[in-house]
């Protein structure tokens, strides 16, 4: 996921303002033991220290700490490359985007608040020759305090090199690449596991030509109400006039998502009626823990289907009109 930061004039041309950071990010699930980015004359990869264990190496920490306690433990950094390498090395704390809910990690100077803040390595900044590999202990000190269950964060390898990328409208661009192998904690206590839905809207674009089916959007929030990493599922549905089913969309399994954090999620409904009372709900669930749902109803109306409703309306009461109006002249002239 592309991260956005202002960088040093100077770092690649005096005019440079501003440097595009990509960070290549290892997620709750990875199947390969490290995590490795660039190719030639910048690839490096970033594992767990330790041995392998029945023929498995760790792709991630998981870690399980009570509040108070210190866990030790070290990260290798594996230059794959011709060159030397310079590093920055940091803890970081894990969080899901708002946009797509994707995992995603702070830069070394954003707040802390988390893993981010309770990791402490040997070394932040680092050279590692070609083909060399460079083991770094840290600690995580749990505070007293910290809440119980999972606390998700990442060690983040970020080349210091810069990589020009082009210009955009006069301004040098640049790229710096970086690896977070995940550290995921779990803090002794209770386990809380939680999932909810909030503010279910549904908006219509008609179509342009009346009685023509138009193209509806259903946005809902999906939040990790609970204290552990949940994936949950959501199953929206959406109702007319007597509960008629108008639309059942299909199941979505959405991004993993850490404790207090949330995601929007937007389904397209092509084929929605140009007038209707519509009554959408949205069910979300995970497993382990109770499902929950969330309504909205909407009136979906398209103008030029009303304009012509109307009009046929109007013709209608001009006839009727008309029909009155010749019964009683002919019972006028009945003798």
């Amino acid at each position: 996921m592309p991260i956005r930061r202002r960088g040093r004039p100077g770092a690649i041309h005096p005019t440079v303002t501003r440097v595009l950071l990509t960070v290549l990010l290892v997620l709750l699930v990875c199947p390969t033991p490290a995590a490795a980015a660039g190719s030639g004359p910048s690839a490096w990869s970033v594992r767990p220290a330790g041995a392998v264990t029945d023929g498995v190496r760790r792709s991630a920490f998981s870690l399980d700490a009570a509040p108070g306690s210190t866990i030790k433990d070290a990260v290798v950094i594996s230059n794959l490359s011709e060159v030397p390498l310079s590093f920055q090395v940091y803890g970081t704390d894990a969080y899901n985007t708002p946009r797509d809910g994707a995992l995603a990690y702070r830069e070394a100077g954003q707040a802390q608040q988390g893993v981010g803040r309770w990791v402490k390595l040997r070394t932040n900044a680092l050279v590692i020759p070609a083909g060399r590999g460079a083991e770094i202990p840290f600690t995580l000190t749990v505070p007293p305090d910290a809440t119980p269950g999972a606390h998700v964060g990442g060690i983040v390898a970020l080349d210091n090199a810069v990589e020009q990328a082009g210009r955009d409208n006069g301004v040098d661009l640049g790229i710096q690449r970086a690896i977070a192998v995940r550290v995921q904690l779990t803090v002794g206590g209770p386990l809380t596991p939680g999932v909810g839905v909030r503010d279910v809207r549904l908006a219509h674009r008609p179509a342009g030509v009346p009685f023509r089916s138009g193209r509806a959007t259903l946005r809902y929030t999906v939040v990790n109400t609970g204290n552990t990493v949940i994936q949950p599922s959501a199953r929206p549905r959406a109702t007319g006039l007597f509960g008629r089913t108008l639309k059942t969309f299909r199941t979505t399994r959405l991004p993993v998502l850490l404790p207090g954090q949330s995601t929007v999620i937007t389904a397209v409904w092509d084929g929605a009626p140009p007038l209707d009372y519509v009554h959408a709900s949205v069910r979300v669930s995970a497993q382990g823990m109770p499902a929950a749902s969330a309504e909205t109803g909407s009136v979906l109306l398209s103008w030029t289907t009303v304009a012509v409703l109307l009009a046929l309306l109007a013709l209608l009461a001009l006839a009727l009109s008309q029909v009155r109006r010749r019964r009683r002249a002919r019972l006028e002239h009945t003798p």
